[in-house]
């Protein structure tokens, strides 16, 4: 049976922050959501609206607060409170005869509605801070043997690994976060070329550090989740006392606590069959990036003698009519926009000889230009466009080759003099990033 019906069911939760009412809704729901008291307690229609008053600065009738609550009730997100009412009249019983709690669904709903309310566009690095934290996490571990799992205290262990994915879950967010932030920022034409060469220079430096990070984590973290066997560590860990629902079934637990949990561990470090790592991806992505950088460069180099966009202008453009006075602002309008007031001296136009009801056939033959005849298009053929000499950008690019490359050869002949030697020696930088790449490469190789 497919699923989607009751999909669509769930997804009606939704709908309340994007209808003509969606401020008044957000208020309520937020008379429910704030701190801690709402989630258990049940309210009349009566003592939301005095809340909306006093803590939101929204004045509402009690008659639509009860509106807004039913509404609310319908989609999901509040259901109406089983709890028996006491009234000492009629009307304190029409006012107070329905109370209203918040459901799972909607703390759910509203939760990720003040996230995406309170977001900003502010570009945010990825936590490769995580890594050291995941590997010292599976390193712990690792350590357990039969004997030390039988005495593990089963909370501990389980907040052991609910800490491994925590840390985890924050690495993979964070990486989606600034991927997204950053397709944004290559696909703008607005920015000037200073500002985007100051940009693309922090930012290539920053995606080169990030690559190594994550070039050197990932031979290690692979290794630890080769050998870890999660579900000794499961087992052990969701052997304390269990919340178990209505239903007989056990609560969900945190994130990392069952199987599926640990494959998307595996999958984003390792890969699955027919699909290689995540985090290949995440440096492939990096690689993107940068021939994205290197081609908007081109772009602003080719355009020395105009403008990338219209950005500037349009603001500059406002700024004139912010500073003009009512008869200025009417002859800028005219000359900007080519408009006018619709006061035209003219004589009348004799009819449309081919009206829009006439038949082709009966119509007389249309004038149809030689270049739309032949080419299909309108416009008329020009001079080619120049030619664009990349000479001294590629004379550039082998220069700062050639320095890499002596760099990396300086830095191997200091590998091969100290060749043999396990202490009492120190690498400099070139050197030391060297030997990490190389040590990568061999555990490739071997298969890790």
């Amino acid at each position: 049976m497919s699923a989607a019906p009751y999909d669509k069911l769930r997804l009606t939760a939704l709908r309340y922050a994007v209808n003509d009412e969606a401020e008044q809704y957000v208020a309520v729901m937020r008379v429910f959501t704030d701190g801690t008291a709402g989630l258990l307690s049940d309210l009349s229609a009566r003592e939301v609206a005095g809340r909306l008053g006093s803590d939101h600065g929204v004045e509402l009738e009690v008659d639509v607060v009860d509106a807004r609550l039913s509404y609310l009730v319908q989609s999901g997100n509040l259901a109406r409170s089983p709890r028996e009412t006491e009234a000492k009249s009629i009307r304190e019983y029409l006012t107070t005869r329905a109370r209203y709690q918040l459901t799972q669904r909607g703390e759910l709903v509203h939760r990720q509605v003040e996230e995406l309310l309170g977001a900003t566009d502010e570009v945010r690095e990825v936590s490769t801070e995580m890594l050291a934290g995941i590997l010292s996490g599976l390193r712990t571990l690792q350590a357990y043997d039969a004997a030390g799992l039988t005495e593990a205290d089963p909370d501990l262990l389980a907040g052991q690994v609910a800490t491994l994915f925590a840390q985890f879950e924050r690495l993979v967010t964070s990486t989606r976060q600034f991927y997204a932030n950053l397709s944004q920022v290559l696909t703008r034409y607005d920015l000037g070329r200073e500002d985007f060469q100051a940009y693309k220079a922090a930012l290539i430096d920053y995606l080169q550090r990030f690559v190594e990070q994550v070039a050197r984590a990932m031979p290690q973290v692979g290794d630890l989740l080769r050998a870890l066997d999660p579900q000794p560590l499961l087992a052990r860990a969701n052997s304390g006392a269990r919340l178990v629902g209505v239903d007989g079934r056990a609560a969900r637990r945190s994130t990392g606590l069952s199987d599926g949990d640990w494959d998307d561990l595996r999958a984003w470090f390792l890969g699955a069959a027919g699909r290689r790592s995540d985090a290949e991806e995440v440096r492939a992505l990096a690689t993107r990036a940068m021939k994205a950088l290197f081609v908007n460069l081109r772009r602003l180099a080719a355009s020395n003698d105009r403008e990338v966009s219209r950005y500037a202008d349009l603001v500059r453009l406002a700024r004139w009519f912010d500073e003009a006075d009512d008869d200025t602002s009417a002859a800028l309008w005219a000359s900007a926009f080519g408009l006018y007031p619709c006061r035209h001296i003219g004589f009348i136009a004799d009819d449309d000889p081919a009206p829009a009801t006439s038949s082709w056939w009966r119509a007389p033959v249309a004038d149809v230009p030689v270049m739309l005849r032949v080419s299909g298009e309108r416009k008329a053929a020009g001079a080619t466009a120049r030619r664009e000499d990349f000479g001294a950008v590629k004379a550039r690019r082998l220069r700062e080759r050639a320095v890499a490359e002596a760099e990396r050869s300086r830095a191997l002949i200091e590998l091969q003099q100290v060749a043999g030697r396990v202490d009492g020696f120190e690498l400099s930088e070139p050197a030391r990033v060297q030997l990490l790449e190389l040590h990568a490469r061999a555990l490739s190789a071997a298969g890790g």
